[in-house]
């Protein structure tokens, strides 16, 4: 579970030209700024697919967790996860676990690719008259994304293998050093 946060919803002060025969499309060389949203998500292991809210804003009160069944949820280390607020709301949700990834390591996160997927397919060089738009575009990509969940490629045991021949290699250079 993670925050995209600043995502922007950039307009063009007059509408970009379509290529032509011998011709680049063009496009004008200011913008205009509609806004920035935020997309709250989290990745579904199990099933693969996505689970996202756009909020306007990244506050606190905008990190919900409505759910009630036992959940095991990644986190980075972001002050809004580690909050009193948050700690208190565990205490009442004794079925909820939260797992930190290690500090400056958030590609841990398994919806980190998701959202490094949506901005090269659905963000990069893209153009909204709104926000409403914007956030509309978001949740259609979401909602395609979701058409095609990730699966996963490997049996779990094949992956705790991998995982320990490299705990192995990491320890016999460090006692090699």
């Amino acid at each position: 579970m993670d925050e995209k946060t600043r995502i922007q919803a950039p307009g063009r002060t007059q509408t970009p030209l379509p290529m032509k025969p011998g011709q680049a499309g063009t496009r004008s060389h200011d913008d205009k700024r509609n806004g920035t949203t935020c997309l709250m998500a989290a990745l579904d292991v199990a099933t693969g697919k996505v689970i996202g809210q756009m909020v306007r804003r990244h506050r606190l009160k905008e990190f919900r967790l409505d759910a009630d069944p036992a959940l095991h949820v990644i986190v980075d280390n972001q002050s809004a996860h580690k909050s009193a607020e948050i700690h208190a709301w565990l205490k009442d949700h004794p079925r909820w676990t939260f797992h930190f990834t290690p500090t400056a390591a958030s590609r841990t996160s398994a919806v980190e690719g998701f959202f490094s997927k949506l901005a090269r397919h659905r963000l990069r060089n893209a153009i909204f008259n709104s926000l409403d738009a914007c956030i509309a575009a978001n949740k259609g990509y979401i909602k395609h994304d979701n058409a095609h969940p990730f699966q996963w490629s490997k049996e779990p045991e094949a992956l705790v293998a991998s995982w320990k021949r490299g705990h192995q290699k990491l320890q016999e250079m460090a006692s090699s050093e």
